[in-house]
């Protein structure tokens, strides 16, 4: 460090006198002298994750520049397109390598000479930290700042808890905290977390010229753990946290009460003290089952989008989508596209469906302009981008054309061999089916450019598309499919087109488990419970309800059907609708008595964790037949799906991960256990007696 600092002071000085370049660097930080000012760059971009060596580097440059006497004040910024988005992704730990982030944040914050962060693009978890022990901050227009380590199942660290709360009061600090979003820089400037907002400059001139102005006033530091404002009504504050602490009572992790913990104690305690209990929070936190399925769940997501063997390849432009179908799912892809840039020409059938459709889009952006989260002109502008035509050969232009029909799969091939006539060689064509891909590829002239890109209900909100290859499919047309569905701000996963692919395979797997439940004598009410208390936002019986149990498979699903009771839309499935004291299954428990009676099925005695187990090792075993059957090359893939498109609950890290922290060994031997109850669904694929005779687990798979 001393050697650092050596050089960063003889970089400081030289400039100083005249000698040095204009702008001389140290590797990570730049440091440059205008007057009076020294401008400290954070040099790794593209977002100055905050290594060891970034942390050393910067101490060493605030000790140079403090140490030069002609720097009366200290600006600092960033390269590339974010100040700081937080620690490198893979270094993730409970306590980081010295320099810690306390150390650094601590260093800037006591600085005899003002200092001044210029905040671009996205400010987060550390790089929040450091903007914070400036002394003060000016933020640029479009960009945006925050805590999101909650939805890593941790607490922050560097004071963020301590300072936080004494800029802005404990009810602001602890929605910033506990709802991990960033804050936009307009809402910054109005709670008084920044000090300007750059308009018609840039971030760094004008945190340059706000420095000189206090040069010029004699302004000096103003370290944020002395500022009062946000600890003054100590009686409203305790208020706030006893607030926050019913809120979140009943919590399924631990980070919430730990940080309402850490922000009562910036009230409470000396600063130090609580920088000290925020540390040994993080610690507690970091290595729990929780946190570890939460950093798995955001870990996963990045490595099933990631596509490998494609080296050298971009996608292809695609300036227009065409679109095949005037269904829900057809306007939701519709839709998704014009908000991202796209245009869209929607192909149907007959002008009757072609004005429904129209009228659908128009009143969902009208409503959207009238909710305020579009203006008037946004509206006009992507309403402009989209047509809809009868005519196949409209479809012409498109650099993709996805087919979003209900058809038949024999329906579905006669339309896209039709499609291809009007279609450029360089056009990828898609269906949404999850089905059927060999027969719809079979009168293609160039099966090489057709896949499968599974949309998931409703495609607005579910952030995740299965991209299925066929064995045939060239690498241009996956790495276009790829590239487009990242444009929509959603995640890729990549499998072999097989019947199902992952999210239909597994979640049939978890309702013919739930068949099985139901004759054993287990309530619907009972099951829909026990899934939510695991985390699921609503339970598999009342799912199938909505869906309709005469679009279900299961023997009991079928039964209900045709009994009349075919779900919610008809007033009676699982559960009957009509009572007005919400839904009740005391009905389809006498049907399912009477199934039993019939068929001579004992009623078995089974405990909540019995119940859970079933399901979650049903979606397991299904999971692992996919990935021995070599549909799926990672377990991650099958995790994100059930996370995105299933609402498997992140806390848990979906049904592969949770199975690792069951234990491989412990999940087979509860499998085998159920498994002649129904061994299509529950006798063990071999991959668990693989990966358990070799000490291995599904996270090791996902490094292969």
């Amino acid at each position: 460090m001393s050697e650092a600092v050596g050089q960063a002071r003889k970089y400081m000085t030289e400039a100083t006198q005249g000698r040095g370049p204009e702008g001389v660097a140290t590797p990570l930080v730049q440091i440059r002298r205008e007057g009076r000012l020294a401008l400290l760059c954070l040099s790794s971009p593209p977002v100055n994750t905050l290594t060891p060596e970034l942390r050393r580097a910067l101490l060493a440059a605030f000790e140079a520049a403090e140490s030069t006497p002609e720097v009366q004040a200290i600006v600092l910024m960033a390269e590339g397109t974010s100040f700081c988005t937080g620690f490198p992704a893979d270094t993730l730990a409970a306590e980081e390598p010295a320099p810690s982030l306390n150390t650094v944040c601590d260093r800037i914050e006591a600085c005899p000479k003002p200092v001044i962060a210029a905040l671009h693009g996205s400010t987060l978890e550390a790089g929040f930290a450091l903007a914070l022990a400036a002394h003060y901050r000016v933020i640029g227009r479009r960009s945006r700042l925050g805590a999101p380590e909650i939805t890593l199942g941790v607490v922050p660290t560097g004071g963020v808890t301590q300072r936080l709360p004494r800029l802005v009061g404990p009810g602001v600090a602890l929605e910033i905290l506990l709802s991990g979003r960033p804050v936009p820089a307009p809402q910054a400037l109005k709670l008084g977390l920044v000090d300007e907002m750059a308009d018609s400059k840039s971030p760094a001139e004008a945190a340059i010229a706000l420095a000189e102005r206090f040069l010029a006033g004699e302004r000096g530091p103003r370290p944020t753990r002395a500022i009062a404002r946000g600890l003054r009504d100590g009686e409203a504050y305790m208020k706030e946290i006893a607030a926050r602490r019913a809120e979140i009572k009943g919590a399924r992790i631990a980070a919430p009460a730990r940080i309402v913990d850490c922000v009562e104690a910036a009230l409470i305690l000396p600063f130090e003290a609580g920088v000290a209990r925020e540390s040994v929070a993080r610690a507690d936190c970091f290595d729990s089952e929780e946190a570890k399925a939460l950093r798995h769940a955001y870990f996963s997501e990045r490595r099933a989008a990631r596509l490998d063997g494609v080296e050298g390849l971009r996608p292809a432009e695609i300036g227009e989508l065409g679109l095949v179908g005037t269904g829900s799912l057809a306007l939701g892809i519709a839709i998704t596209a014009l908000d991202h840039g796209l245009k869209v020409r929607l192909l149907g059938s007959a002008a009757d469906q072609l004005v429904v459709a129209e009228q659908r889009i128009t009143t969902a952006y009208t409503r959207a302009e009238q909710q305020g989260q579009i203006t008037a002109e946004v509206r006009r502008e992507r309403l402009a981008q989209f047509t809809a035509t009868t005519r196949t050969d409209s479809l012409s232009g498109a650099g993709l054309v996805i087919e979003a029909s209900a058809a038949s799969t024999e329906a579905r091939a006669r339309l896209l061999a039709r499609l291809e006539e009007f279609l450029p060689e360089d056009c990828v064509l898609a269906t949404v089916a999850d089905h059927g891909f060999a027969q719809m590829a079979r009168d293609l002239a160039h099966p090489e450019r057709f896949l499968g890109l599974h949309f998931c209900a409703p495609s607005q909100a579910i952030r995740v598309v299965e991209l299925a290859l066929r064995d045939d499919v060239s690498k241009q047309a996956l790495v276009t499919a790829h590239g487009f569905v990242k444009r929509l701000g959603k995640v890729p996963v990549t499998l072999r087109a097989r019947d199902g692919l992952i999210a239909n395979r597994v979640q049939e797997a978890v309702w013919a488990a739930v068949d099985v439940l139901l004759l054993m004598g287990v309530r619907p009410a009972r099951i829909d419970r026990v899934m939510r208390e695991y985390g699921f936002p609503a339970g598999p019986c009342e799912t199938m309800d909505a869906l309709g149990l005469d679009h279900m498979r299961g023997a009991v699903a079928q039964f209900f059907a045709t009994e009349g009771r075919r779900g919610k839309e008809a007033g009676q499935g699982f559960y009957d609708y009509a009572s007005g004291q919400g839904p009740d299954d005391t009905v389809a428990e006498a049907i399912l008595a009477d199934l039993r009676a019939q068929g001579g099925v004992p009623e078995l005695e089974l405990s909540d964790r019995d119940i859970s187990e079933r399901l979650l090792l049903a979606a397991a075993n299904a999971g692992a037949r996919l990935l021995q059957a070599g549909v799926v090359m990672r377990p991650v893939d099958i995790d994100v799906v059930m996370m995105l498109a299933k609402g498997y609950p992140r806390y848990h890290g979906g049904p592969m991960k949770a199975a690792d922290l069951m234990g491989i060994f412990q999940a087979e031997k509860r499998l085998k256990s159920f498994a002649a109850a129904a061994p299509d669904i529950w006798e063990p694929a071999t991959l668990w007696h693989e990966l358990s005779k070799n000490g291995d687990n599904f996270e090791k798979l996902n490094l292969l």
